[in-house]
Formats: structure tokens, sequence, C-alpha cells
């Protein structure tokens, strides 16, 4: 495995052959001793494995032998899954009372003298793999005890996300400040022509180019400047098609489909003309012979409002100048001072939870170290992280002396390749598999640690669920610097990235495990002992030819970036030893029937893919953990045969045009996640769910009324996490079924999502407003729930008797309860940071318990910082002391007639069709952080406030950005 822990792999395999693995499935005699001896080889090989990794970087032949380990390992773990799923499939032929054939399978006295032949052939290689080892003068270390956790790796979570934070603004400041400065000056670099201005941030791979964009990007006062912010990496392929539909997939939130360059542009255009728009374009790397590219894309984005800005970062000064015209709308970013460099450096080094030797003992050393980083943030952060579980100074001394530093090998910084050395085996292999996705790709957590218990990279630890662990292992390289932060929910790290240089560190180390095809690659000598594939080749056919793809017969992972060609896409299916099958977004139709022979498949992901019909014989791959299927929008149906999964754990259907699903569904046991969002087809879940005791997601729950699963069956689904939608609460009968859902006890739930009916609800005998808060006081959640939504509840009151006990509810949501006159005291809520209350028709007053009661309560609202309030037609009064509010927006609100005084927080401002509003308040002068305020279709607040004449003129006129809008 190259640089990527060979010793990981020779660990896991010794861990399977002393497992009780063979006894249960009691194989010839022969190949039990066989098996044994291969543990003693294996065992033999690992306790010298530590120095042959180190080794190998000076001394070829070390690596051939390590290569050759590589090989037998893989072919042990190859025979070890054949045995397992052949048990599988026998137990699987015997539930359907199905004869084993000669033609499907081998018999069970074949099967065994297969395979034990097998091991014997490995075994006879392995013999010499370890006699080899004596001439290298290995040195033995030992292997008695190994952690598989990243225990001592890191600080605790608290701490760590403390200093990423932190850790991004040292040295900085005033960089950007003036980025601001300048892009929120519509006259700075302005163009007469009405070209697009550019705002180039150049210098060299790991200064923090883009770091420094997304501090400027994500400041509240540009956001509040700028109408529409959008984010675009670019690297090394400068396509204007490609960025555009980028552009237009990161306004919209979803994927753009459009593939012809003029209906692309003009779509483009109709979004960003007349507004003011920022967009970053991330690592370009346009040459001069790209130029005409480049003029096309910013012809067309020639049409936003004045002051939008283009912000790109280049490695290139040429590329810089070439885009940015303007000398004063170019900046070189430079290298961190020694003093900066050192204040991160310590930042991460001495963290709180170190152990070891004292900070004034270590920090003559420290500082040498930092030196040899040369000022780059990147490698300063990621040996300070290394350096944290580095306990005495020799350990440090180690790391300084080190001859890495004076590596000259693929552009790989020293810094890097030091923390991955150090990385514990099956670390270094979780890392390095995200080489496989393209530079500057996004990617989920969940399906990162997916795709690492597919390959069998996370090793077990007793009792605890190997998705756990990956938590673990990915925190470890968020915490190094090797992952990188894309965006969070709330306290969580939802998706990550790789910074560039670290990038093409993984591709290094990954050099002979993978294959990796790109516009341009060079296909040349590719081994033939390749265990992951990747194409990113967008609307071209797999440059490799039948002929290239059948010698890569060790193939566990292939990803397809792009359509591909369904032909070719159909020969994938022959590699019988793949565990990674990633297949979305391509053409592929219908799976063909050698998908049975995919034995070993762990990972099936066909999102976004033209598949239409899923076949039968999908239930032979009794190893298969996680089908994705999102948005396979000609997909309407699912087979019952899918349900005899047995170790299915996660069914992703998000977006699927389904009405039923199986009712086997109810035996898949093993299922932790069914992500239903967006099924909107879907009538309801079969009955039997509360079977499904191990979820943890379901993201949506339809109440059956007749038919279907009755909301009494979550009741006993205690795991569940996250995020829960409850449709068709109209359906449930009254306190006590509502009860039986004891949502009380899912102390994981984060969010909540109560809806009675999309369409509205007609109020009936049976369902009477009564019969609404009934219902509503059954369904009491945990107090630590962070998120209600009610949609469409058609009760009189909000006003269930647990509301108060919610003190942990950060936003509340209520839409359409279009009968509702009250709501509760939601001032009371000690961290309720944002309300947003759509379509209340009847609702008069912000307070349910006293409309007398007085609304500058010192103790209210504390917290809030986001108000939204539309449609409430008849509400005629707000709360008057909001001080942390920063965001009020009020839209078609017509009896509300004045407005909170004190807002001493507020930031952004917005009215529209609010006609009974009279004026501003006379304290709007003093709201020293308001940026931005817009009213729109205002018919008194427009008179008061126009250009220059209005009463109100001389209160708002210092506002930075002001739209007001006459009415129609």
């Amino acid at each position: 495995m190259g640089d990527a822990a060979v010793s990981a792999l020779v660990r896991d395999v010794i861990g399977r052959l002393t497992s009780e693995l063979i006894k249960e499935f009691g194989l010839l005699r022969r190949f039990k001793g066989d098996i044994l001896a291969l543990k003693e080889d294996f065992e033999q090989i690992q306790a010298v494995l530590e120095d042959a990794e180190e080794k190998q970087v000076k001394e070829k032949a070390v690596e051939l032998w390590l290569r050759r380990l590589r090989s037998a390992s893989l072919k042990v773990e190859d025979v070890l899954d054949e045995v397992k799923t052949e048990a599988l499939l026998r137990s699987l032929h015997k539930e359907l009372g199905i004869k084993y054939k000669v033609t499907v399978l081998f018999s069970k006295f074949k099967f065994r003298v297969r395979a034990a032949h097998k091991v014997k052939a490995i075994r006879t290689k392995l013999d010499d793999i370890s006699s080899k080892r004596l001439k290298f003068n290995l040195t033995a270390s030992d292997t008695s005890h190994v952690d598989v956790g990243v225990k001592g790796e890191m600080p605790n979570r608290e701490t760590s996300s403390l200093i990423l934070d932190s850790s991004k603004i040292l040295g900085r400041d005033e960089e950007v400040e003036m980025v601001i400065r300048t892009i929120c000056n519509k006259d700075i670099g302005k163009y007469e022509n009405g070209e697009i201005r550019v705002y180039g941030i150049w210098g060299m791979g790991g200064l923090g180019k883009t770091t420094l964009a997304q501090l400027v990007y994500n400041q509240t006062s540009v956001a509040q400047y700028f109408d529409l912010q959008c984010w675009v990496y670019v690297s090394e392929n400068f396509q204007v098609k490609e960025i555009i539909k980028a552009i237009i997939t990161s306004i919209d939130k979803s994927e753009c489909t459009v593939t012809h360059l003029d209906v692309l542009q003009e779509t483009l255009q109709s979004k960003l003309r007349e507004k003011k728009f920022l967009i970053v374009l991330d690592d370009v790397w346009a040459e001069e012979n790209e130029k005409e590219e480049w003029e096309r894309l910013s012809g067309t984005l020639s049409c936003g409002a004045e002051g939008s800005v283009v912000v790109m970062t280049t490695r290139s000064e040429r590329t810089c100048q070439m885009m940015a015209k303007v000398g004063e709308l170019r900046h070189q970013l430079g290298c961190l001072s020694e003093a900066n460099s050192w204040l991160l450096f310590k930042l991460h080094a001495f963290a709180q939870g170190r152990v070891g030797d004292d900070e004034r003992k270590l920090e003559p050393i420290g500082r040498e170290i930092v030196v040899k980083c040369k000022g780059l943030p990147l490698a300063v952060k990621t040996l300070g992280s290394l350096m944290w579980s580095k306990s005495s100074s020799n350990d440090w001394q180690r790391v300084k002396d080190s001859n890495i530093w004076n590596l000259q090998e693929n552009n790989v910084l020293p810094a890097l390749k030091l923390s991955y050395d150090n990385l514990a085996p099956h670390i270094k292999r979780c890392f390095s598999y995200f080489c496989l996705f393209p530079k500057g790709h996004k990617l989920k957590k969940d399906e990162l640690i997916l795709l690492w218990v597919a390959n069998g990279f996370i090793p077990p630890k007793g009792e605890t669920d190997l998705y756990v662990i990956g938590e673990e292992i990915f925190s470890c390289l968020i915490w190094k610097s090797l992952f990188q932060v894309e965006n969070g929910f709330r306290d969580g790290i939802d998706t990550c990235k790789m910074h560039d240089l670290v990038h093409d560190m993984a591709r290094h180390v990954m050099r002979h495990d993978c294959l990796v095809i790109e516009p341009a690659c060079n296909k040349d000598g590719i081994p033939n002992e390749v265990l992951h594939l990747s194409s990113s080749c967008p609307d071209e056919k797999l440059i490799l030819s039948s002929e290239d793809l059948g010698k890569l017969t060790s193939l566990r992972s292939i990803f397809m970036f792009g359509e591909g060609d369904e032909d070719c896409i159909t020969q994938l299916f022959n590699h019988v030893y793949v565990r990674v099958l990633h297949l979305a977004l391509t053409k592929l139709r219908t799976l063909p029937e050698s998908i049975c022979k995919l034995k070993h498949l762990r990972y099936l992901n066909l999102s976004s893919s033209d598949i239409e019909v899923l076949p039968d014989s999908i239930l032979y791959l009794q190893n298969l953990q996680v089908l994705i299927l999102c948005y396979c929008r000609r997909l309407h149906y699912l087979p019952e045969s899918i349900c005899k999964l047995r170790y299915l754990k996660y069914l992703t259907l998000l977006g699927l045009g389904i009405e039923f699903l199986p009712i086997g569904l109810k035996d898949m046991i093993s299922l932790q996640c069914l992500d239903i969002n967006d099924c909107y087809s879907l009538r309801h879940l079969p009955f039997g769910i509360e079977k499904l005791t191990s979820l943890r997601m379901l993201s949506w729950f339809p109440v059956g009324k007749e038919r279907g699963a009755k909301i009494s069956e979550l009741g006993d689904l205690n795991l569940l996490e996250g995020k829960l939608e409850i449709y068709g609460l109209q359906n449930v009968g009254g306190l006590s079924e509502a009860k039986s859902a004891n949502l009380i006890c899912k102390t994981n739930l984060s969010s909540l999502v109560l809806v009675w009916s999309n369409s509205g609800t007609i109020i009936t005998e049976e369902s009477t407003p009564e019969m609404f808060e009934e219902v509503l006081e059954g369904l009491e959640p945990n107090p630590s729930l962070e998120i209600l939504k009610m949609r469409s509840y058609m009760g009189k009151t909000i006003s269930p008797s647990w509301m108060d006990n919610l003190r942990n509810l950060v936003e509340i949501h209520f839409y359409r309860c279009r009968e509702c006159e009250h709501i509760p005291p939601l001032g009371r809520l000690p961290s309720l940071r944002v309300i947003q209350l759509v379509s209340m028709d009847s609702l008069k007053y912000f307070h349910d318990d006293d409309i007398n009661m007085s609304v500058d309560n010192n103790d209210m609202f504390n917290c809030l910082q986001r108000l939204k309030i539309s449609c409430c037609w008849e509400l005629i009064s707000l709360p008057d002391n909001l001080p942390k509010l920063e965001d009020l927006e009020l839209e078609d609100c017509q009896k509300l007639i004045s407005l909170p005084n004190n807002l001493p927080s507020i930031r952004k401002m917005k009215f529209e069709y609010c006609n009974g509003l009279l004026s501003l308040p006379d304290e709007i002068q003093s709201f020293k952080d308001l940026n931005k305020l817009e009213i729109r279709f205002c018919k008194h607040l427009y008179k008061r406030c126009e250009r220059e004449k209005g009463e109100d003129w001389h209160k708002i006129s210092h506002i930075p950005d002001l739209s007001i809008q006459a009415p129609l």
C-alpha cells in the first residue's frame, strides 16, 4: 500500500484470522492449519512493519517488499470475505426455499476445496515474503497493543472547536478589513464601460488565500452590502460553461442541468441582473491561452447592479493580472511574520489537555520548528496540531531534526508529510482515501465515514459502533488541519474538503493504490494491482479501453464523476471484488444481471442517475451496507427483494417519486438510516416500522389513517436523532394516541417538524380546534429539542403545557396556522434566537397569556436575533424591547402600525406591503449597527422616507445600504 499504511491492513487481517470466523464455518482441517500458519507469518511480519514503513522512503527494495505484502494481505481479505458471503448466501437460499445449483454457486464441498487451495497459494507466497524480511535488518517494535481510537491525538471537542475558530484570523485582521473596504466601495476600480470589477488575491499555496476570502465573504457587513453572494471552486480547468453552471447551482442551491452555453449565459444573467452581487472564484488557474474563456465569462457577469464584484484567488500573478486589471484591485498575500507564526503554533501545540514536558522547556525547539514552516499558515497549524500529541522534548527534537524537512518530492510540503507520517496506520488509510475525489470537492461527513466503513478502514473496538469511531477519526483529521471545515450545523461539522496541497500529498501516498482519470490525464503505465479507480471526465467516456479496464482485477472502489457512457459503465459490474461503487449522475438506466456477482459490494450510490428499475437479483448483495438512490427521478418502485439485504444499514431515498415502500421493510432490522425526505408521492409507511429499533435517522413520518403505519409505531424508536418531520397529524385521534409516539423519550432529536396537512385542513366534527390542541398537547418533545416547526395547525391557540420546558429551543417557526389567535409566551424561552411566523391569519398579539402585559419586560427575548413575520394580517403589535435582535423582517402585516423602539443590536431591517406602518421609530438614528434598510410597497413609510424629501429621510440617510421602493 506504499505510504498508505500496510501495517493497518496487516493488523486487520490478523484480527480476522484470530476471530471465531473459521470455527463458525467449519472448513477443512488443512484449511485451518494453513490459516494458523498465515497468522503466524503475519504476526512475525507485523513486528517489523513500523521500521519497514520508515525505511521504504529511502530503500526501494523495502518499498517493493511492502507492496508484495500488501498484495498477499488483500488476497487473504478476499478469501475471508468469500467464506463469510458464502454462508450468507446459503442462509438466504435456505430462507427462500431455493436449492443450490452448481451453475449458480459451488457446492458446499467444492467451495471449501477451492478456498483451501487459495489459502495454500497465499501461504506459500507469504512464507517467501516473511523470509525476505530478514535481509533488510528491520527492527522489531512492540505490537502487543494498538489503540484504534484517537486518544492522545487531539484535545477535547470543545477546545479544538475554539482553536479552529480562532486560528483563522491570526495575523490577517488588517488584510480582511482592507479587502472589505475595497470591494464594498463601488467607486474603487470602477470601469467606465460597465465591465465587472474583479478583485484578485494571489500568492503561493498554503498562505491562506481561500481563508482570507472566506473571512471576507462571511462578514455580516459584506452580506448586508450585497444582494446576492455565491462561491465557486474553479481549480485547473477554467471552462466557462462549467463555471456558469456552478454559479447557478450555488445561487439556486440545486444542481443546474442546462448544457448549452448560450442558455446558461441567459439563465445566469436573469438571476444577476439589477442585483449587487459578490461572486468568489476560488483557486483559479486561467493562463494566457484561456483569456478568451475569461472574457466570455466576464462579459456574462457584467450585468449586475453598480458595486457588483468578483473576488478571485490564485497562485499565479499572471492570472491575477489578466483578470484583475486595476492595480488597486490586486493583493499579494504574504507569509505570516515569525511572531504571528509562533502565536498560531502555540495555539495548537499547547492547547488545553496536553500532557508532557513544560512549555518553557519545549519553546526553543518549537521556535526552530516554526522557522522551518517558512511563514505558511497551513504548515504552522499542521505542525502545531502534531506537536500537541508529542509529550517529551526528545519527541520534539526528533521532529525538528527529521530528514523529511529535506524532502524534494512531488511538491509535497515537508510539514504535511511529517503530520501524515505520525498518524496511526488506520487513520492514514482514512485520510488518503479522500484523494479519489476531485480537488475542491465538498464531502459530507456522513458519506465519508460510510465509505471508510465499507472499505474496512475502521477497525472494531469492543462494542463501539464503527460509525462512532469514524466520527472520532474525522474530528482528528479536522483538528490536524488535514481536512478543512466547509460548513457546520450548530456545533457539529456537516461538510469538509481538502486543501489543494494536502490533496497533492494524499495522491502522492496513494500513488500505487489509486488510478485517477481526469481530463487530459496520461494513462500510460497503469499498474494492474490498482485498488481504487476514480474518473472525473464530465460528458466524456471513460478514457480507459475495455482491455485496460479488464486488467484491473483488484479494484475495491470505483467512482464515476460525470455522465459517462452506459456501455462503458456496464463493464464496471464485472469487477467482482469491488466494495464501493459510486455511479451518481451517470446515464445508467438499468443494473445489469451481473450485479449479483458483486458479492463483496458494501456501498452502492446511484444518486441522480437515470436508473429506472432495481432487479430482484439485488438480494444477492448480502454484504451491502449502504444504498443511496437520491433523486433517481425515473425510479418509481423498490422491489420486495431489497428487504432481504439483512446487513443494509443506510437506505437513502431522498427525492424519489415512489408511492409505497416494500411491505417487508419491517424485516430490515439492521437499518439505522431511512432518509425519505422530499418523497412527496409517498402515501404512507408500511406497518411494522416499529420493529426497526436500530433506526437513528427517520427523516419523515407520514401518519397513516386507514392504511399504513400509525403514529404509535414511533413509540419504541428512541434512538432517532437529528430531524424528524411528522406529517398528516390530522389523522391522529386524540391525546392518548399522540402520546403513544413517545417523543419525550427521544433525547437525541434536535429538530421536530409537526405538519397537519400541506393543503390545509378542513374543520369537521371529528377534527375540531379542541382536537388539534389535544393532539399538540400529546406531542411533548424532549427538553433538549433545539428547533420546533409547526405547519397547518388549526387549533385556536398554541399553548401546550410543555412549551416552557423547552429551555434549549433555539428556533421556532409557525406556518399557516390560520385559526390560531394566541401563541405561547416565547419571550420566556431563554435560548431562543429565531422566530418565524407565516400566514397566521387570526393572530393579533405576540403574547398569548395577557394582551395587556408589559411589552418592554427586560426578562424577555434576551437571545432573540432574528424575527420574521409574513402575512399576519391581524397582527397589531410587537414586543418593544428586543435587545439582541439583529434582523427584523416584516411582510404583508397590514394592521401593524408601530415598530419596536429598543433595538440596540439591529443590523438589517426589511418592510414590505406593511401599509399600516405610519413611521419609523425616532430611535433609529441611534441604531449604530444598522447597515441595511429595505422598504418596499409601504404607502406611509415611502412618503416619510422618500430620498431627500420625506420627513424621516434625515433619520435614515446615514445607513450605508438603503432601498426604498414606491407602492404599486
